[in-house]
């Protein structure tokens, strides 16, 4: 067989297979470039929603908790703020597309001082009697706890909690420390701090959990009339990211089943992002010197904090190095 017809056969038989691998790659390229825009219009999103809720402080108090004791935390304008950076982003206009694209989006949380927010779908009858549908605020979810005995605490993101003792059949309110020393309350757990902050994380996470699987799953009854054929269910996250949020005033955010522009996939992706007001020392982070680096409040560094983390880990994952008090250069 002459060389010519060994090249013949080779292309016969190989180039489809290449062929068929330059657009398995070219897809597999396009995915991972729509896969970075969403994260980023995503997180970018509810960032800016979180920022909203930043701006609900009262500004002569110091940034902390003690402003939103005063003025709860009002979700709509970080919603309408969330909704719109997203809109912005996937370069969507009209009210229409945005009601469409909201369709994806089964649930939208926000872990208040002293409860749980949720922001969902809802039917109603319209003013024909035909039944539709509308984003609804739900009354608050309080962090509720209720041990062997009946007795209630309901938590905050704080120390800050409200007791129920039954055996006086009386309230209390205050810090837990404070309330330990009460000699007539009689509610065990206030008096051991590891278990107590064991039990408030827990029941707290237990609350969001199941609130949010649950509102997502209800959406799936609502997809058939909203004109969506996805079937809507909590995505795994680590439990890391979970307990992440219970210090914290915090916005949850899903979207799921969002069309990509090509194919028939879809998108999925949830954030998670706190305020980071609360937090005693926080880690503060910004350029020392033209280098990316990070510090805990404590160390009364004079450098300008571009950012605001809670823990190490994070810091450390957006690219900045740790600048010990001991060693501010």
């Amino acid at each position: 067989m002459k060389i010519t017809d060994f090249v013949l056969v080779f292309f016969t038989l190989f180039l489809p297979i290449f062929v068929a691998i330059e657009i398995h790659y070219d897809k597999t390229k396009t995915y991972i470039e729509y896969d970075h825009f969403h994260e980023g219009a995503f997180t970018t999103a509810a960032q800016d929603a979180v920022h909203i809720l930043r701006t609900n402080v009262n500004p002569l108090l110091e940034a902390g908790y003690e402003s939103y004791k005063i003025n709860p935390a009002h979700p709509q304008p970080a919603f309408d703020t969330f909704v719109q950076s997203l809109a912005v982003n996937y370069q969507v206009k009209d009210k229409y597309a945005i009601n469409q694209m909201l369709r994806y989006i089964p649930v939208f949380a926000v872990l208040d001082y002293d409860g749980l927010l949720l922001n969902v779908y809802k039917p109603y009858k319209d003013t024909r009697g035909d039944n539709a549908y509308e984003r609804v605020w739900l009354s608050k979810i309080p962090l509720s706890y209720a041990d062997d005995e009946g007795n209630i605490i309901n938590f905050t993101v704080e120390e800050d909690i409200e007791v129920f003792d039954t055996e006086l059949n009386e309230w209390f309110f205050g810090k837990r420390a404070e309330l330990a020393k009460d000699g007539e309350i009689t509610i065990p757990l206030l008096k051991n701090a590891q278990e107590f902050d064991q039990i408030r994380r827990q029941t707290i996470v237990n609350i969001v959990q199941e609130n949010l699987a649950y509102y997502i799953n209800e959406h799936n009854v609502y997809t058939k009339a909203l004109d969506v054929t996805y079937k809507f269910a909590m995505p795994l996250i680590p439990q890391e990211d979970w307990y992440n949020t219970v210090d914290d005033i915090s916005i949850f955010a899903f979207i799921q089943g969002y069309p990509y522009k090509v194919d028939t996939k879809s998108y999925n992706e949830y954030a998670f992002v706190g305020t980071r007001l609360h937090y005693k020392n926080p880690i503060y982070a910004g350029i020392v010197n033209n280098e990316r680096r990070y510090w805990y409040k404590s160390c009364n560094f004079n450098y300008k904090a571009d950012e605001i983390y809670s823990t190490k880990k994070q810091a450390a994952a957006s690219g900045y190095r740790e600048l010990s008090c001991l060693n501010p250069n």
